[in-house]
């Protein structure tokens, strides 16, 4: 978007409601996403902040340098790790501003209008998703498994498409929420960890029906896991949804296959395949070539193996 059309969209807003941008971050250099959104921030015409909070991450990975040298931008250092849910709790309640804009540290902005975008979707609903995808080559070998799963997932993110199911389709990776609503609302700080957490906070927007709207404003992700890092964090987000499963329940593909496995009495099944290929299994996810199919296999066997 050219600069003149990116004023004309922020003339629209300048008597809108203010941003507080806020930012989790553990091990990752978020130097440059903070610079762009600096940048863009300043442009807006409304009242902003940016709010970075480190989750007790490695010393080199600290970005206390690059917040403290930008106007509106302050950094908060963590001095013991408090887990996902409970930090983006935490710099809710550290805001200031109307509207609460949740950034993943390891993302990408795409576009001059980023936060344009997202303003001038402000006034249109309490929750508005503005999406991710990912590069179109493998940034490096041995990302394989996270990198086929992201990109078979990204043909299903056009905002067209995650307005057909608007609560099942919320993702934390960027979304901007009324304050007021997520204070009423936060994440479920038991989730220390990766996995499901969005799944209970979108059940939870539904049983509230706030208004959720999904735009294409999409972050690009950057921070791909090597293949046994994410395959272990699958491996938490399996055990994060079998001990929510009460709570979780329908909002997950996962837990209906498990549903109605556990109502045929049929659970027996994958626990015996678990038992004879989780090895196999698990040789092929580390691979160079894994298959998503191996993989939902994978998820849906250790889920019925943990189950009692």
């Amino acid at each position: 978007m050219n600069s003149g059309a990116i004023t004309a969209k922020i003339t629209i807003f300048a008597e809108m409601k203010s941003i507080s941008i806020l930012i989790p971050v553990f091990n990752w250099d978020c130097s440059l996403l903070l610079t762009d959104l600096h940048r863009q921030g300043c442009r807006l015409g409304v009242p902003f902040e940016i709010l970075v909070a480190d989750d007790c991450s490695t010393a080199r990975f600290r970005n206390v340098e690059t917040a403290a040298g930008l106007e509106h931008c302050r950094y908060i250092g963590l001095e013991e790790n408090v887990g996902r849910a409970a930090i983006r709790n935490m710099l809710a309640m550290e805001s200031q501003y109307d509207e609460l804009l949740f950034l993943d540290c390891d993302g990408r902005v795409c576009s001059e209008s980023f936060l344009a975008d997202y303003m001038a979707a402000a006034d249109l609903a309490q929750v508005v998703c503005g999406g991710v995808i990912h590069p179109d080559t493998m940034p490096a070998p041995g990302v394989e498994l996270r990198y086929r799963y992201e990109r078979k997932a990204d043909e299903k993110r056009s905002a067209a498409f995650r307005s057909l199911n608007p609560y099942a389709r919320f993702t934390p990776f960027s979304f901007m929420i009324s304050r007021e609503l997520f204070l009423e609302i936060k994440f479920d700080e038991s989730f220390r960890e990766y996995g499901y957490e969005d799944v209970l906070f979108g059940l939870e927007l539904e049983r509230r029906q706030a208004t959720v709207l999904h735009i294409d404003n999409p972050m690009e992700h950057l921070g791909l896991e090597s293949n046994e890092v994410y395959l272990k964090k699958t491996g938490q987000a399996v055990r994060n949804a079998s001990d929510h499963m009460d709570t979780i329940g329908s909002g997950s593909e996962l837990l209906k296959h498990f549903s109605r496995l556990e109502k045929c009495g049929m659970l027996w099944v994958p626990r015996l395949v678990w038992r004879l290929f989780h090895e196999p299994m698990k040789r092929n996810l580390l691979g160079n070539k894994p298959s998503l199919k191996v993989f939902s296999l994978y998820k849906l066997c250790y889920l019925c193996s943990i189950r009692k």
